[in-house]
């Protein structure tokens, strides 16, 4: 048996009687990495905004682990642990880098957001892309090369 942490299967989205995704599957494993291409038009937002729950799929299912789930607005995607960055370059210019990354993502303890765990995570996901800054800076700060 595959053991897939993410399968899309049968996924249909229609705009304005206009079928943008005809019966689209896809799956991913643990440790994969996968690239949506394709042409202007051609759906791959369209069903990453599907899998995020920023659209509503027409047909088809998603399963996350295992587990058939439904995933129809934004905070169902978060809830199973989807979160996108979109290509537009938006960034909060007065927050700090850690808070941009985890913007709407906080770690809390109790009612208040822990900000020493925050840093600490924030610091790590910079280590692995070999950003070497510090992540209390201000995006404001920082120069765009």
């Amino acid at each position: 048996m595959d053991d897939y942490i993410l399968e899309m299967k049968g996924i249909k989205k229609s705009f304005f009687g206009v079928e943008v995704l005809k019966n689209i599957d896809f799956s991913l494993k643990k440790g994969e990495v996968h690239a949506l291409l394709g042409e202007n038009g051609a759906g791959k937002s369209t069903l990453i905004k599907i899998l995020s729950g920023a659209y509503t799929k027409d047909e088809g299912s998603i399963s996350i682990n295992g587990e058939l789930v439904d995933i129809s607005r934004p905070i169902d995607g978060l809830a199973n642990g989807i979160s996108v960055i979109y290509q537009e370059f938006n960034l909060v210019p007065y927050l700090s880098i850690t808070d941009n990354i985890l913007l709407g993502k906080e770690i809390r303890k109790g009612a208040f957001i822990d900000k020493p765990a925050q840093r600490r995570l924030a610091s790590e996901y910079m280590k692995r892309i070999g950003l070497n800054v510090d992540p209390d800076t201000l995006v404001h700060d920082l120069s765009v090369a």
